[in-house]
């Protein structure tokens, strides 16, 4: 008769305590509560160790989780990060680079937010195409780039401030680069020639509509290539590789500017 009296008070005691509902903290420090109210800006709840406990309020900023006693959880995430509040935005874009015709070149851009405040974007340029402005000297080949984009964030914080466009806004991006392209000089010489660069780019973007944007951008970077000179003429040394310019050898600096307009798609 003792033992199942004391099986039954063993199992009555267990849901007891796992019939709780749990504070987690930011902190990583949990509270063990009866939740009373959940609201916006705030949780009540009382101690579940007093019988009388009063209603104690705690503001959610403070709080990563609240775990209920029935198992369901409720994750809280401020505005800003909240990709549920980006839900109308168009989350991807096709650009142009608006001034690349007139440096004997086409690129082109994707851009993809990963998170609200980050997004991936990749670039591809078709060098020989556009307008031929070096005088006997012709290109053709490609550059192809990536890099992660991080938009700024804000100076002070408001529980309901967000991004006005998921894509929108003044921000870094690491980018790495790599060019590769055959030079033919008079139809007498030709070369090839390869370049690479790690940079970091300073730009904003304007979105019109979640319809149609412009991105301008500038660079600055270190490099790497190949070049040298046809006939071992000075004049010759290459510092524009299409997606970028390059210095030699002593000073391998590396630097960009980007005016691309584009399109959002879904």
């Amino acid at each position: 008769m003792i033992k199942p009296l004391f099986t039954t008070f063993l199992v009555l005691l267990s849901l007891s305590v796992i019939a709780q509902d749990v504070l987690h903290k930011k902190d990583r420090t949990t509270i063990e509560c009866k939740v009373v109210e959940i609201g916006l800006d705030e949780i009540k709840y009382k101690d579940h160790e007093l019988e009388d406990s009063p209603i104690i309020v705690i503001s959610i900023d403070l709080l990563h989780k609240v775990v209920l006693a029935s198992g369901r959880e409720i994750i809280f995430t401020d505005l800003l990060n909240d990709p549920g509040a980006y839900a109308d935005d168009k989350k991807r874009a096709i650009k142009f680079h608006f001034l690349s015709p007139l440096f004997e070149h086409i690129g082109l851009s994707y851009e993809k937010s990963i998170v609200p405040g980050q997004s991936f974007e990749t670039e591809l340029g078709l060098i020989g195409l556009g307008f031929n402005t070096s005088e006997g000297v012709r290109g053709a080949g490609a550059y192809v780039s990536g890099g992660i984009k991080f938009l700024k964030t804000p100076d002070y914080y408001s529980k309901r401030f967000k991004y006005a466009h998921i894509l929108k806004g003044a921000y870094v991006k690491p980018q790495l680069i790599f060019s590769m392209y055959t030079l033919e000089r008079d139809t007498r010489n030709t070369k090839n020639l390869a370049a690479g660069a790690i940079m970091i780019n300073i730009g904003n973007q304007q979105i019109y509509n979640n319809s149609f944007l412009i991105d301008y951008s500038v660079g600055f970077g270190y490099g790497i290539s190949n070049q040298g000179s046809f006939d071992n003429a000075d004049y010759d040394y290459r510092v524009n590789h299409y997606g970028f310019l390059l210095g030699d050898r002593e000073v391998p600096w590396a630097i960009s500017a980007r005016l691309k307009i584009g399109l959002l798609v879904k």
